[in-house]
């Protein structure tokens, strides 16, 4: 919504091109030009007549949006349609043009579809909670998705809260659905891991060295795939046979880009003893990897100057899995994997928790009910104790 002063191009007496400011027989020389909507929902551009100065342009178009934003016909007739394309045009500026495309696709699905035969200000909450109920949760998504929606909802509504004032005391009334994450982590956890007869089968056939040790290390630190991706040299403590954990890699910027982050938690940010054999294995990597012309502690543990990427150790993943012929797992299946493992071998669930940045009521809660035969440790050590007393 700019504010200027009206030129035009000129020859000056050398024949050069110049621009000179346009006034009025007053001197008034400066105008607004501004968009606006109609009574209609309509866009519209107004360009006013000329002032003074900056200041009087400046004030007439305030007064002139004041008034356009409070008029009633103009609230009672937007269309929910025009607000919701102004917003999508702003994230279009922001997003990349494959992430702007599938979003623009899944809201004019599960938002569009549903409310573009609506007037903005007639949208009410029992509007809203209808969507939810007899739209959104039948359209056959996840909760998580459902979720994902909803959000994307509410920032086109507080859009429409700043620009055309519809009714704050509804947005905050927009909840999303709860979650138990404690459920959803558990429901993976009963299929995502490998058992370690599993995993040598796999390991096995992986004739890439440097995934060999990606892959021995997820599988024996337990530590997600972002925070083993972000190590670098200077967090292996070979004399101390530890390695330190306190930063996560991510890529999912929307600029193609990769940034190195502050941990997921407090908890996260841990140090973690190494196995033997696993040290060994790291101490030979090094020993390769030191050779490298310009060698620093400061390069990635696995990828030298640049991180590996995600989506090549997921289809390295794939590919050894196909040829190992077990079952399939994601990158995060080997943090399950690992802590299946250590209360397989009865590891205090403190210690495992402290181990992968976790909470004891959440690694309890996730990976205990897979191991039945806990109960039948439990009652024998009772009945041995009271026998012992007789």
């Amino acid at each position: 919504m700019p504010v200027y002063q009206k030129k035009k191009k000129v020859i000056d007496k050398n024949g050069n091109e110049k621009e000179v400011v346009v006034k009025t027989n007053d001197g008034r020389s400066w105008i607004f030009r501004t968009y606006y909507t109609d009574m209609y929902g309509n866009r519209k551009q107004k360009k006013s007549e000329a002032y003074l100065t900056q200041k009087e342009a400046k004030e007439a178009e305030r007064e002139f949006l004041t008034k356009v934003s409070t008029s009633d016909q103009v609230d009672s007739n937007i269309n929910f349609e025009l607000v919701y394309k102004e917003w999508l045009n702003l994230k279009q500026m922001v997003l990349k043009q494959t992430t702007y495309y599938r979003l623009e696709k899944n809201l004019n699905k599960n938002i569009l579809e549903f409310f573009n035969q609506y007037k903005l200000h007639s949208i009410k909450y029992n509007t809203i909670i209808n969507w939810k109920e007899n739209y959104l949760k039948k359209s056959n998504i996840s909760l998580r998705y459902q979720n994902s929606i909803i959000g994307y909802f509410k920032e086109i509504m507080s859009y429409a809260k700043d620009n055309y004032n519809y009714d704050s005391k509804i947005l905050p009334k927009i909840q999303k659905y709860r979650i138990d994450n404690t459920y959803a982590n558990k429901r993976e956890a009963e299929w995502n891991f490998w058992t370690y007869e599993e995993f040598n089968s796999f390991i096995s056939v992986v004739d890439d060295q440097l995934y060999y040790k990606i892959f021995s290390f997820l599988y024996f630190t337990g530590l997600r795939m972002g925070e083993m991706i972000a190590l670098s040299w200077n967090d292996v403590d070979f004399k101390n046979k530890t390695i330190n954990v306190d930063k996560n890699f991510t890529n999912k910027l929307g600029t193609g880009n990769y940034a190195i982050l502050d941990p997921k938690t407090e908890n996260s940010i841990r140090i973690v003893d190494l196995d033997d054999d696993l040290l060994n294995l790291l101490k030979n990597h090094y020993l390769n990897e030191s050779k490298i012309y310009h060698f620093s502690k400061e390069m990635f543990l696995f990828g030298n100057i640049k991180p590996i990427s995600p989506t090549t150790l997921e289809r390295k993943l794939k590919k050894y899995i196909n040829i190992a012929e077990i079952k399939r797992i994601t990158p995060h299946g080997f943090r399950h994997s690992h802590v299946s493992l250590l209360i397989h071998l009865e590891c205090d669930s403190r210690d495992v928790a402290t181990r992968i940045g976790d909470t004891v009521e959440m690694v309890e809660k996730t990976y205990y009910h897979m191991f039945p035969h806990k109960k039948n440790i439990t009652i024998n050590t009772l009945n041995s104790f009271k026998k012992s007393k007789k």
